[in-house]
């Protein structure tokens, strides 16, 4: 997504569909890469992105149904 040669540093975005214990780390450092950070924006189909750090909301009935199926 973005690479900030001066810096080494490179920021991407990838998709895994069932997370495994530090699964995005182990496949980073396989290729030589350190990651700094990551950005969960999403669990299943519920998007978390508008939640402030530390805070937590209820599920919704329908959020529920999705992750039980």
């Amino acid at each position: 997504m973005k690479i900030d040669k001066e810096n080494n540093i490179s920021r991407l975005e990838i998709t895994i569909h069932e997370g495994k214990n530090r699964e995005v780390r182990k496949m980073c450092e396989a290729i030589g890469k350190k990651v700094k950070a990551l950005h969960r924006s999403k669990i299943g189909k519920i998007g978390v992105k508008d939640l402030k750090i530390g805070t937590w909301r209820y599920l919704t009935e329908e959020e529920i149904k999705s992750l039980q199926n």
